[in-house]
């Protein structure tokens, strides 16, 4: 049975992030995708918005690595060429009692380090974004997107470069923990062929769990005393084209909302909201710019099946009453179907959950680590590979 160093489960941002920040020569790291394509949950299916950090009071891991990851992706993308754009953001509200939240965003970002954060006026908004029309605002700076698909492919890369061994199509089905590591049970390939698929055990010293949606069953396969449970929250993408007609168009600008609340199983939690996101196009001279096209979404609707991204999907109407208050010149028509996502919403809600087994301190359990995972996946990773050098 070969003998591997470590392993890390998950090949989402935030698992390739790790992997590349502990990858060093002499050792034996592999990481393990159960999709044929690197980031084809949580990671590729979001706003892929670049977060400031004015959500997080409340949840310290949240705060500092959001604000820590923005810095770090920023320099990352520039460094190795992935597309980006730091389009600013506004927060907008429509009535006085929503005005109460921009002063409690305005006071979180104080606290988190997330600069620049301030209240813009209407006319403020209106000289940016002319179709936006708001009871008062906020703008964060550093808010910005980034080319999801460009960073997963460029982190997969570096990866690979550095000598970790990057395995897609390949299931961890079962891990047995003991004192001397852990037998790690794999399923290869396949793909809709059973008589394709290969079934393999490696032993490991170390594994890092950042299985994102399946993080809760990782985690009970290491220790089945573990309690940790994800709750699948789909999120509902439409859009529309910005170009179509004078009273959509917008230039480049992310525009939320105030947060709303919705309920799993009588437990409250807040959603950022049904926003707009600009989308990067291919310009004419071949690179990737800003384009017109604009993400109105997500939703928050919690869903039984991790993999359920279709069954029931809402309508249109239901976006153009999230937008409506604060974009009043788009119709139900104009909107047009898009992708979904589910992102890893702990049953619990709260912060990240990221630590040592409490039974077998050679695993790390990444638990919970939905928004602002993508933001914060450089920083989550130097936090890890300081957690097992401990």
């Amino acid at each position: 049975m070969e003998k591997i160093d470590t392993v890390v489960i998950g090949g989402g941002a935030v698992g390739l992030a790790i992997a590349n920040a502990i990858a060093e020569k002499g050792k034996d790291i592999f990481l393990f995708e159960k999709n044929p394509y690197l980031g084809d949950e949580q990671s590729g299916r979001n706003s892929g918005v670049i977060h400031a950090g004015l959500y997080y009071k409340e949840y310290p891991l949240k705060k500092r690595l959001c604000v820590e990851g923005n810095r770090m992706l920023y320099a990352f993308c520039e460094k190795n060429g992935v597309s980006f754009s730091k389009t600013g953001k506004f927060i907008v509200a429509v009535n006085a009692e929503e005005d109460r939240m921009i002063d409690r965003y305005i006071d979180n970002a104080r606290d988190s380090g997330a600069l620049g954060v301030r209240r813009v006026s209407p006319a403020d908004v209106r000289e940016k974004e002319p179709n936006v029309n708001v009871y008062s605002a906020l703008i964060s700076p550093s808010t910005g997107i980034v080319d999801a698909a460009d960073y997963i492919s460029c982190l997969g890369r570096e990866a690979r470069a550095k000598g970790v061994e990057v395995m897609t199509s390949t299931k961890v089905t079962g891990i047995t923990s003991g004192g001397a590591g852990f037998i790690i049970e794999l399923e290869e390939g396949g793909g809709k062929s059973v008589s394709a698929v290969r079934r393999e055990e490696f032993t490991a010293e170390t594994i890092i769990n950042s299985a994102g949606l399946y993080s809760d069953e990782i985690a009970n396969m290491i220790n089945p005393e573990n309690a940790y449970k994800i709750i699948p929250v789909r999120g509902e993408y439409y859009c529309f084209d910005s170009s179509s007609r004078s009273e959509l168009a917008m230039n480049g600008t992310n525009v939320y909302p105030v947060q709303k609340e919705y309920f799993i199983d009588g437990a409250r939690h807040l959603a950022i909201g049904i926003h707009l996101t600009p989308v990067f196009d291919i310009a004419p001279d071949g690179r990737k710019a800003i384009g017109k096209k604009i993400l109105v979404g997500p939703t928050s609707l919690a869903v039984r099946d991790k993999d359920d991204f279709e069954k029931g999907r809402l309508g249109p109407e239901h976006f153009y009453e999230g937008i409506k208050e604060f974009f009043p010149g788009i119709k139900p028509e104009d909107l047009k179907i898009d992708y979904a996502g589910n992102r890893a919403k702990l049953e619990t809600g709260g912060d990240f959950i990221i630590e040592r087994d409490k039974k077998y301190s050679g695993a790390v359990n990444l638990v919970g680590i939905e928004s602002p995972g993508l933001t914060a996946s450089l920083a989550i990773a130097g936090f890890v590979k300081n957690l097992i050098a401990a």
